[in-house]
């Protein structure tokens, strides 16, 4: 009974999701007619530029690109938010030295990043986009994990010990259950992070990537392109999303509740 409920509350959702989309699509259509493509292209003049980029070979060239510095970046900026949460979290004196830096480059606005980044490294293919990255998300991670190691109930720890646990049974039974939904949510921020400074890097100081594409269709007056990219920024989005991240969630919330 509860599954043929599940099944129909999701056929719901998935036909009130469509009916959305053509709604938007159909608006979109009408405004357009009012406007110059210049300002606003139509649907059809956006799919058209869309189905362009596919066919010379850009859409996935810049694609790849962009990916392969995100993931460069954002799993530097992950195993290094990692290795400094673990290693605050042992060293008061670290602690009190460091986390301060750490909070002033959290709340530096990316832009005062980027524009440093061009000023020491130039328009960087790799590096600056990649720097970018780097010092956007690190601090996400970092204090996620770090919370998540604050967090570890001290006097379970100290309570396993006097029964001569073994350290492997400690961080099994203590430490992983209150430390997995801060790395996925480290996981989950980072990611966020990454792909948007990506593309913000690309947009200023890169020259090959979609953030450079996107640059060029504006310095062109390309307005469909820019539609055209926005789709495709959309739809990645909501394949690491829907494909990554919500499955992530869903696996470590039945986890949570079985434990």
């Amino acid at each position: 009974m509860k599954t043929s409920i599940s099944k129909g509350n999701n056929l719901t959702r998935r036909i009130l999701s469509t009916t959305g989309i053509i709604v938007v699509l159909i608006f979109w259509h009408k405004l357009s007619q009012n406007y110059h493509p210049l300002i606003l292209p139509s649907p059809q003049e956006t799919f058209q530029a869309l189905q362009k980029l596919w066919q010379s070979g850009s859409l996935w060239a810049s694609t790849l690109i962009t990916f392969r510095r995100t993931l460069l970046g954002y799993s530097a900026a992950l195993v290094a938010g990692m290795f400094t949460a673990l290693l605050f979290s042992t060293c008061r004196f670290l602690q009190d030295l460091f986390r301060p830096i750490i909070t002033v480059t959290q709340i530096i606005p990316p832009v005062i990043w980027i524009v440093l980044a061009v000023i020491w490294f130039g328009i960087a293919d790799d590096l600056t986009p990649i720097f970018l990255i780097f010092i956007v998300t690190f601090p996400v991670v970092f204090i996620n994990i770090f919370s998540g190691l604050e967090s570890v109930d001290l006097r379970l720890v100290e309570m396993a010990e006097v029964y001569r646990c073994s350290r492997r049974k400690i961080m099994l039974d203590v430490y992983l259950p209150a430390l997995v939904p801060h790395v996925v949510s480290a996981v989950s921020l980072g990611l966020s992070f990454a792909w948007k400074s990506t593309i913000f890097a690309e947009f200023i100081g890169s020259s090959s990537g979609i953030g450079f594409v996107i640059s060029m269709a504006n310095a062109n007056l390309e307005t469909e392109k820019l539609f055209a990219w926005a789709i495709v920024l959309i739809l990645l989005m909501l394949v690491f999303e829907y494909g990554i991240l919500t499955p992530l969630n869903k696996r470590v919330t039945r986890w949570k509740r079985h434990d």
